[in-house]
């Protein structure tokens, strides 16, 4: 009981600590895109899957882009709580919890939006409800599971393995292996199944945008001189003698598991989460969100150590632990650099302010997507030139980059209102098209010098000139551009 309240208190501080921090973030570029996409609820982006995105505009929306990860950070704590307890005793699954929330990648994760906090919660969430549910045969805790496999998949597809890894655990094991013909397991296979269709269903709908960028050469390319500089970022990320002592523990869980039952439910996920991270790495892809998952996965393995390492008591190293993962934690935390805002309401005013100087009036394209929505989220008066159309638009490009691919865009042509044929001619002609923009002008925005200015703007409109200079809070230079009667680009 008293280890429980301990725990409470602990995670209250904090949590209130980090939602502080967070409160007091500035919106970095790629949080106004994500909160922009957002907005638009979807259950999948350009990016990926919509999880974070929809979790970044409603965060943004209450005032704090990052609101939800230290709400995450807390239930990613708590589960991996009550997963330990029941394996391990209610001491272990304590000092699991704390060290979980010593650990650099974790600290820095907790205020930072991307996709691994939220896959580290829905996997240790998705290892305690599987255990209750193999223990006590309960459909509730099946069910749990599933509903947690089906939200790591909204946020990643890195989430792919929970229930195959479960599968496995279940094949290996003559005590469980009579569950996977049980209700139970293919109830929990039912969520992430009806995300997965959802997800495919908007890929097929988009051209396998998330599929496509890539060839199974590309898939099959490891770089395997990338694994020396991995491990160091691996030690950076959980400190040197946290990873170590993590690797020791899963190698001695690794001796138990033909004979002990917990040691096997353990370990054959994180070795799947293993697998994932290391095939990301090699790759050169960032491993963040699945090697935050592996450590979360590895942690209760630390049960499994002996009880001393030569003459050193296992208890005294884990203090050793504690101690220097919290200082390499708080190293890394004062060595990370400030969100590069870029924009605030006063830069806003003057784009705005320029903007009403020009008659007719101007549209505004910027020279990429995180550029285009900062602006956009930092307008007063954020009307888009037509009805259906983003605030502000992004060069046009002959190859999606981003979510302003699929959304209405200056360089289109519509069809024109058809007219009536004149008596005795061919009423089959062809409909000519219709572009709204074109002799119109714009704002062209960019951090980029004149003598860089695209081939896309500069060849799109009969004269560009520089208007204004707007000096952003970060000390970079925000250029604007008239740009005199657009035509469209040449073929």
């Amino acid at each position: 009981m008293m280890a429980r309240l301990l725990l409470w208190i602990f995670l209250g501080l904090v949590t209130l600590a980090r939602l502080y921090l967070v409160a007091r973030a500035e919106l970095s570029a790629d949080e106004a895109y994500w909160a922009l996409c957002g907005w638009q609820p979807a259950v999948a982006y350009f990016d990926g899957p919509g999880g974070t995105l929809l979790a970044v505009a409603a965060g943004v929306a209450l005032g704090a882009a990052g609101l939800w990860w230290p709400i995450f950070a807390l239930l990613a704590t708590l589960a991996l709580f009550f997963l330990v307890a029941p394996l391990a005793g209610t001491r272990a699954a304590l000092a699991a919890a704390v060290l979980l929330n010593l650990l650099p990648a974790f600290n820095l994760n907790a205020l930072t939006p991307g996709d691994a906090m939220p896959l580290t919660m829905f996997a240790l969430g998705f290892m305690a409800a599987a255990w209750r549910g193999l223990h006590h045969n309960s459909i509730s805790w099946w069910l749990g599971a599933g509903f947690c496999a089906a939200g790591g998949l909204l946020f990643s597809y890195q989430a792919w393995f929970f229930l195959p890894a479960l599968a496995v655990v279940l094949l290996a094991s003559r005590r469980w292996r009579s569950r996977l013909g049980g209700a139970g397991f293919w109830m929990a296979a039912v969520p992430p199944l009806v995300v997965l269709a959802m997800l495919l269903s908007w890929n097929a709908s988009h051209d396998w945008i998330h599929f496509i960028r890539g060839t199974w050469q590309t898939a099959l390319d490891l770089q395997w001189w990338r694994l020396t500089g991995s491990l160091w970022r691996a030690a950076g990320a959980a400190s040197p003698l946290g990873l170590a002592v993590l690797a020791v523990a899963l190698a001695f869980a690794l001796r138990e598991v033909s004979v002990a039952p917990k040691a096997k439910f353990l370990v054959v996920p994180a070795l799947f989460a293993l697998l994932v991270t290391g095939y990301a790495l090699l790759r050169g892809e960032p491993a963040q969100p699945a090697g935050l998952m592996t450590a979360g996965l590895a942690l209760p393995m630390v049960a499994w150590l002996p009880a001393s390492a030569g003459r050193l008591p296992t208890r005294l190293l884990l203090v050793l632990v504690f101690l220097t993962t919290a200082l390499w934690s708080a190293a890394q935390m004062a060595r990370s650099h400030p969100v590069d805002a870029g924009f605030n309401a006063e830069v806003g005013r003057e784009i705005e302010k320029l903007r009403s100087s020009q008659t007719p009036p101007v549209f505004l394209i910027a020279e990429s997507a995180p550029l285009a929505s900062a602006i956009a989220l930092h307008l007063q008066e954020a009307t888009p030139a037509l009805p259906g159309h983003p605030p502000v638009y992004v060069i046009e490009s002959p190859s999606a980059e981003s979510q302003y691919a699929f959304w209405p865009r200056y360089d289109q042509f519509t069809e024109a209102p058809a007219t009536p044929p004149e008596p005795g001619t061919d009423p089959y002609t062809e409909q000519d098209g219709f572009n709204p923009f074109l002799g119109r002008s714009a704002f062209y925005l960019t951090t980029q010098a004149e003598v860089d200015l695209p081939q896309a703007i500069s060849a799109a409109f009969a004269t560009c000139r520089l208007l204004a200079e707007i000096t952003l809070p970060s000390g970079r230079i925000l250029r604007v551009f008239l740009c005199s009667e657009y035509q469209t680009l040449p073929l």
